[in-house]
C-alpha cells in the first residue's frame, strides 16, 4: 500500500473521528459517560481519545493498515485519501483567496 495514501486515509479518518459535525453527537454522548470518572481511568481515556487528534491518529493508522490487506478496506482508503487531498487544496485555495 502506497504510504502517501495511508497517511491521507490516516489524517482524514483521525479527523473525522475527531473533529467533523458528523461525528459530534458521539464525541458529546461518550463525553456524557465519562462525565466526572477519575482521571486516567478508562472512561477518562477513552473521552481523551476522541479529542486527541494525535492520540486517535495511532488506532486510526492502525485500522487503515488493517484495512490495507482487503479489496474493499483499500478502497475506503483510496476514498479517504481522496477526501483528505480535496480538503487540503480547499485549505490552499482559500488561503490564495486572502
Amino acid at each position: 500500500m502506497n504510504p502517501v495514501l495511508v497517511a491521507l486515509a490516516t489524517k482524514r479518518l483521525t479527523q473525522l473521528a475527531v473533529e467533523d459535525e458528523l461525528t459530534r453527537p458521539v464525541r458529546e454522548w461518550i463525553d456524557r459517560w465519562a462525565g466526572d470518572a477519575p482521571e486516567f481511568s478508562f472512561r477518562d481515556r477513552v473521552a481523551t481519545l476522541t479529542s486527541c487528534s494525535a492520540c486517535m491518529s495511532v488506532w486510526m493508522g492502525a485500522g487503515i493498515l488493517l484495512a490495507g490487506r482487503c479489496s474493499l478496506g483499500r478502497l475506503a482508503i483510496r476514498v479517504l485519501a481522496a477526501s483528505a487531498s480535496a480538503l487540503a487544496i480547499d485549505a490552499v485555495l482559500e488561503r490564495l483567496e486572502r
